[in-house]
């Protein structure tokens, strides 16, 4: 069973270098295709694949350490790395986002001439480097993995677009189309990167875990036998999968302490259950016999 965790885990890391390799490599003959085809598209997307190449390589880091048991200097193991790793990204992403938007802009006053045949050939190319990354992806498993995938599928799109217009012009000078078409792209890359800054400043700033489903797992316990109460509830996310919990229990006072190691021992198992593996609980004795679910 370990070997074949370890298998899929070294699996998992080689293909995200592979994608990173792949990105990196296009993302260098995009900045020259963008040069020569004058295009502020291809730029757009020269950045994007850029930020994404940064992206898969702290992605194929982070996936390696955040494997890494806890330490003395990280008793909560290492899994905020991949975090922390989502943050810089972000941060990348959104500075190269804004310069293409500016440049774009600035474009639809007055459209430059572009080369359509290099924008196709780029456009093939793209299509084609990003969906061998996607494909090789496709075949793990994790939050790691889905996050790449879902900037991969983007470039496919994003691709699949230039692509499009280029054909266009091929046939009629609609410069401004490649102005319209980066600021769109700009604009898909700012909205998904939002989302994931706010996942990840969630995260940060310890906001309590939307996805926990604290009412199920306050009703579980109470349904416990000799627990009166459930209170003084903390929790935070470690990472997008792992959360912390912390709360109180309130037993009669007349409860022996082998009953309180039974009742914790059944604790542990539903937060298992709801995917809380760090938990500290806290026992306390009171006179009253029903139980409350207090705030």
């Amino acid at each position: 069973m370990g070997h074949n965790h370890s298998h899929h885990h070294h699996s998992g890391s080689k293909n995200i270098l592979v994608a990173f390799f792949l990105n990196a490599g296009f993302a260098v003959i995009e900045f020259i295709g963008g040069y020569l085809t004058n295009s502020v598209a291809i730029y757009s997307d020269a950045l994007h694949d850029l930020g994404d190449s940064i992206a898969l390589l702290f992605s194929w880091y982070s996936e390696k350490i955040s494997h890494k048991d806890p330490d003395e200097k990280f008793t909560y193991g290492y899994r905020r790395f991949s975090v922390l790793s989502a943050f810089i990204n972000g941060f990348i992403l959104l500075g190269g986002s804004f310069f293409v938007l500016y440049e774009a802009v600035k474009r639809l006053s007055s459209p430059e001439p572009v080369v359509p045949e290099g924008m196709l050939v780029l456009a093939i190319l793209g299509v084609l480097v990003n969906s061998i990354a996607a494909w090789r992806l496709s075949k793990d498993d994790g939050i790691n993995q889905r996050m790449v995938m879902f900037h991969l599928m983007e470039d496919i799109l994003g691709w699949v677009a230039v692509l499009i217009v280029s054909i266009i012009l091929l046939f009629k000078p609609w410069y401004i189309l490649d102005s319209i078409l980066s600021i769109l792209i700009s604009l898909i890359i700012l909205r998904g990167v939002y989302k994931n800054m706010l996942t990840v400043g969630a995260i940060f700033l310890q906001k309590f875990p939307e996805s926990l489903e604290m009412d199920q797992i306050k009703e579980a316990i109470c349904s416990l036998e000799l627990v009166q109460s459930v209170h003084a509830v903390k929790g935070w996310s470690i990472d997008e999968e792992h959360s912390y919990l912390g709360f109180h229990v309130t037993v009669p006072k007349v409860t022996q302490m082998g009953q309180i190691d039974d009742i914790k021992t059944k604790v542990k198992a539903i937060l298992h259950d709801h995917k809380v593996f760090y938990s500290t609980i806290e026992f306390e004795s009171s006179d009253d016999y029903e139980c409350i679910e207090h705030k």
